[in-house]
């Protein structure tokens, strides 16, 4: 495995577990797989700013390094929200999610992989996933082990499956709404390389138009699919944050790259839930 010698804090774990990825997991003694559309990579932490990796310098450079979004510098964004006097929450949350990194996706598998997780927890959003890609997606050999990685599979399969079929895959209702991505984007009217090229809003109303997907479910797809990093996804999470420390009034507005810090907010939200439900129902008293 190559060396990866990084400007930033970059940690593998807290990308992984902060909701905004489904297919990366720890096989075991820091080894992470990560998958994007047909490239996988193997890494390990050295530490905070250095990685082991199992890809050549070339694809380090064409694939990961936009993947792990590199070309930004999180700490130099960071720095003036760490100052004293600034945002007290803003700062623990960064503190706590230091080495977080919005990762730059596949934007067919974001829009499938959210629209899918509605109303379900990450452990059960990450179980769909799989099941797609273990039933519908094309198998890669890696060197890993002789190990064969199951890719998302493409539209024009998925298309092709009943709504029950896709149920089997712990879709549920949101079967219907999967095969409308899949058609859509068949038809030429979600493709990727076109909704690329739409400025925020046409591409937010171009998202809503599938069967299914609101206001949340778009904003993710444009965050970690298509790289729009003033997003805001917002869910009972961001909601409880807000209510408890920012006495309901959003703050996201005043933030430049607002969706870059929301995952910092999201992320100490997941690692604080007990606290943030204690306080809510304490305030409901």
């Amino acid at each position: 495995m190559r060396k990866i010698i990084l400007e930033d804090p970059l940690s593998l774990r807290k990308i992984t577990d902060s909701g905004q990825c489904f297919r990366p997991v720890e096989l075991g003694s820091g080894l992470y797989r990560f998958v994007c559309g047909e490239h996988i990579l193997y890494c390990r932490q050295d530490s905070l700013c250095e990685l082991s990796v199992s890809c050549d310098e070339e694809e380090w450079e064409q694939r990961w390094r936009q993947y792990f979004d590199l070309d930004r510098s999180y700490a130099a964004l960071c720095a003036p929200l760490l100052e004293p006097g600034g945002d007290p929450f803003l700062r623990e949350a960064i503190c706590c999610g230091e080495g977080m990194r919005v990762l730059r996706q596949d934007p067919w598998e974001m829009l499938v992989s959210f629209t899918l997780s509605q109303r379900k927890s990450i452990p059960a959003i990450r179980t769909a996933v799989r099941l797609l890609c273990e039933r519908y997606g094309e198998r890669k050999h890696t060197a890993y082990e002789g190990e064969a990685v199951a890719l998302f599979p493409a539209p024009e399969v998925l298309a092709q499956c009943s709504a029950e079929e896709l149920g089997e895959c712990g879709l549920g209702y949101r079967a219907a709404y999967v095969r409308d991505c899949a058609e859509k984007t068949c038809a030429g009217e979600l493709l990727p390389e076109r909704l690329e090229k739409l400025p925020d809003d046409a591409l937010f109303e171009a998202l809503c138009s599938v069967r299914g997907v609101g206001k949340k479910v778009a904003n993710c797809v444009m965050l970690f699919g298509y790289g729009r990093s003033k997003r805001v996804p917002s869910d009972v999470w961001m909601q409880r944050i807000v209510e408890q420390k920012y006495a309901g009034e959003e703050p996201f507005e005043h933030w430049g790259h607002a969706g870059l810090l929301q995952q910092y907010v999201f992320y100490y939200a997941l690692e604080h839930k007990e606290e943030l439900r204690g306080q809510e129902k304490g305030e409901r008293k």
